[in-house]
Order: C-alpha cells, then sequence, then structure tokens
C-alpha cells in the first residue's frame, strides 16, 4: 500500500514539472519575441485596411515591420477602434500599439511611448464652396467634426462658439462634410492631405493649428520591450526611414 502512494505520488510531482516547464516555456516565447500590436485602422495613409488584400497596411505598419524585423519580434496586428486601443494599452491588454499616437502628458501617464518619430498637426478640412472658412477664428457659430478622443477633438473643443460633432472613425466626419452635415474637420495633416487629394470638392484653410509628435504606445512596466523598439527605431530613423516611407505613403 505504501508503494502504491508513492508511486502515485511520484507520478503526481513528474506532472507538476512538466506542468511548470510547459508554463516556462510559453513565458519564454513571449520574451523572444511574439507581441500584440494595436492599431485603428481607420487613419489612412498611416494604418488602413486594403480592401483587395483585408490585411492592415500603411506608412505606420512598415515602420513597425522594419522595427520588429531588426528587434527579432514576431508581430500579430490587432485592429481595435480608438478608445479602445487607449483603454486597452492602459490596462496592458497589448503589448504595444502603433496608430498615429501624439505623445501626451495625460497618456504618458497612463503608458510609455517610444522616442517620437513623425511630426504633424491639427487643420481644418472644408468645402471650396465654404468661402466663409478660413481659419479657427471663422469657425464660430459653425459644426466641425473630429475623431472623438483625438487631438482634433482636443482643439475644436477649445474653439469658442463651435459645434463639435464627434465620430467613432474619421472617415465617418468626412462622410458628413461631403453630404455637407457638417461645416468643417479637423484632423492630421497627413489625413486630410488624403482626403483632400482624394475629393476635389475639399480644401484645407489657414495654418497647420499644432505640432505634435507620433510615438509606438508601450504599457507600463514593459520597459525592456520598450528599449528594443527604440534601439530599432533609433536605427531606422539614423537610416532615413521616415524619408523613405514619406516618398511611399505620403507623397501623390
Amino acid at each position: 500500500m505504501k508503494r502504491l502512494l508513492w508511486v502515485i505520488l511520484a507520478v503526481v510531482v513528474i506532472v507538476v514539472v512538466v506542468v511548470l516547464l510547459q508554463g516556462r516555456g510559453g513565458e519564454t516565447g513571449n520574451e523572444t519575441g511574439e507581441i500584440r500590436v494595436a492599431t485603428d485602422a481607420t487613419w489612412k495613409p498611416f494604418e488602413y485596411v486594403n480592401t483587395t488584400t483585408r490585411e492592415i497596411v500603411g506608412f505606420d505598419i512598415d515602420l513597425f515591420d522594419a522595427i520588429a524585423e531588426r528587434a527579432n519580434l514576431d508581430v500579430e496586428y490587432v485592429n481595435v477602434a480608438w478608445d479602445p486601443l487607449l483603454a486597452g494599452m492602459a490596462q496592458g491588454t497589448y503589448d504595444a500599439a502603433i496608430s498615429s499616437i501624439t505623445i501626451k502628458p495625460d497618456r504618458l501617464a497612463e503608458m510609455n511611448f517610444s522616442h517620437p518619430y513623425y511630426v504633424a498637426g491639427q487643420i481644418i478640412v472644408t468645402l471650396n464652396s465654404s468661402t466663409n472658412i478660413t481659419g479657427p477664428e471663422t469657425l464660430s457659430g459653425k459644426s466641425v467634426g473630429v475623431q472623438t478622443g483625438t487631438t482634433g477633438d482636443d482643439e475644436a473643443q477649445s474653439i469658442n462658439g463651435t459645434t463639435v460633432v464627434g465620430f467613432d472613425e474619421i472617415g465617418m466626419a468626412f462622410v458628413a462634410l461631403l453630404a455637407h452635415q457638417i461645416d468643417a474637420v479637423i484632423c492630421d495633416t497627413p489625413v486630410a492631405s488624403g482626403f483632400v487629394d482624394k475629393y476635389d470638392i475639399l480644401k484645407t484653410v489657414g495654418e497647420v493649428l499644432t505640432t505634435e509628435q507620433y510615438g509606438i504606445a508601450v504599457p507600463k512596466g514593459k520597459e525592456e520591450l520598450l528599449d528594443k523598439i527604440n534601439t530599432a527605431l533609433d536605427a531606422l530613423l539614423a537610416e532615413g526611414i521616415i524619408d523613405q516611407l514619406t516618398t511611399k505613403w505620403l507623397v501623390q
């Protein structure tokens, strides 16, 4: 009887050891580079879904692919809406996020950021027929579309007398503008340029309203991953990758 008990105990110990080793193997796999990267793929040309291939493509995606290659990271991109993306980064749901994310003090309180990789700003887009909109001072009494929770939203809210209309996706704001449902849209300069190039009844007006820096978000507690991203990013920036991606994605 005692011998049987010892055999059972030995089997239990072996099973526990195997399970622990498998668990450690999973952790090692993550440490060697398997990461989930969130992006809101509605922000063409930085991140969007190619309607033919159904793959997420764009300026940011090419940049992170290059970072991943340098840092020996295996990447799974996760397409997630803007507000859940930011909430997920604050909660550590994703390993990183690249999605034209402006580095801001309130965001830095909830997540870490890589070194900046792109400088953009907010600008006003309106219809060619809207001759009375020439800059922020002429938006009083006007309705302005924004993507909710973005720096464009922040900028529109700061303009006195403006009715701010929030949308889940920036494309929806432009649909409303083209349908004459709102008077203008405020968004990032590269996105504005893309829509103006696509629709000849649109124009940008006034000066660029802000100067902002995009960064790659990484949850608090993942400093080792952040270091890997920054090391690869710095090398790529020194080699001129932003000029290459600008030519590919932003120059018409």
